[in-house]
């Protein structure tokens, strides 16, 4: 072989070997990145479920009965305030003509 020729692939052997290298570090990079990600969203996913579960705690009927009693003056209804038919708006009926 030539001199030339055993430079040339010791050259291409280097790239090769240097490509491979960053590669490498390239990926354990991205595997790092989706290890944070993961992590991430497993701990926004035990959020939301402490979100909901707040969220059901705080919607019980029995506690909105008790704040609405405490912070709002609601009555029953009376008839009065009901009204009557005579008071309602009835849509007019146009007959079309022939």
């Amino acid at each position: 072989m030539k001199p030339s020729s055993v430079i040339l692939w010791v050259v291409i052997v280097g790239a090769m070997t240097s490509g491979l290298f960053q590669l490498k570090y390239a990926v354990q990079s991205s595997e790092d990145e989706l290890a944070r990600l993961n992590r991430e969203l497993i701990a926004t996913e035990e959020a939301v479920q402490v979100l909901h579960a707040e969220w059901s705690y705080l919607n019980r009927p029995d506690r909105i009965a008790v704040l609405a009693a405490r912070y709002l003056d609601l009555e029953p209804m009376t008839p009065r305030q009901i009204g009557s038919l005579d008071m309602m708006a009835l849509p007019v009926i146009q007959e079309s003509q022939p």
